[in-house]
């Protein structure tokens, strides 16, 4: 789970331009690379990986904060 994570935080952070709140950006962009447009039979897993995320909101923070 960890090498996903920080394989969204890669790309992430190869936007040019991040604006507001850089956390909500991040799952909001994790939820649409996750295929939020898709009503499929992964959207459980898609749940569990986000869910995941919001559980380690402070690892993920400070990863997004430290270049």
């Amino acid at each position: 789970m960890n090498d996903l994570v920080e394989s969204l935080l890669t790309e992430f952070k190869k936007q040019r331009i991040i604006r507001g709140n850089i956390y909500d950006n991040f799952m909001f962009y994790s939820y649409k690379v996750l295929g939020a447009n898709k009503d499929d039979k992964y959207k459980h897993t898609r749940a569990s990986i986000l869910n995941y995320m919001t559980q380690n909101k402070n690892e993920i923070l400070l990863k997004l904060t430290r270049d």
